[in-house]
């Protein structure tokens, strides 16, 4: 129930209003007339919040949806451009190699090939020396 109370204390500072004066605390308006008339112009003002509201609420769970969708774009988007700065890297490497030795890319394979032959040799070498002791 909607707290009102009569404003027979402040009637000397509202000559012009005429009749029961009340005031809406919740909505902290001042109101005059039929009572009645007050339940319905206050039913038609809650009415008009609820359905503003309930406007406001769906946009917010549409705009939240749509951030959601953002972030999810970004996140893939964000995969997509870290695993082409890897294969970039690479590439300048493999090129940076390549034009150093004047060499082909099949002939920069087969010398990579041969170096980690010779670190597996070297590993096994360790190896052994360590069970040895």
């Amino acid at each position: 129930m909607i707290k009102t109370r009569k404003l027979e204390i402040f009637t000397p500072f509202l000559p012009l209003l005429q009749g029961n004066i009340y005031i809406c605390i919740e909505f902290g308006e001042i109101m005059a007339g039929n009572p009645k008339d007050i339940m319905e112009s206050l039913s038609a003002k809650f009415r008009a919040i609820s359905d503003l509201c309930k406007t406001f609420e769906n946009e917010n769970g549409a705009l939240k949806d749509r951030l959601v969708q953002r972030e999810q774009e970004m996140q893939a988007l964000q995969k997509r451009y870290d695993e082409l700065e890897k294969r970039y890297k690479n590439l300048k490497l493999s090129k940076s190699i390549t034009e150093q030795e004047g060499s082909s890319a099949a002939e920069t394979k087969a010398r990579f090939a041969r170096l980690v032959r010779e670190i597996d040799k070297c590993i096994s070498l360790l190896n052994d020396r360590c069970y040895e002791r």
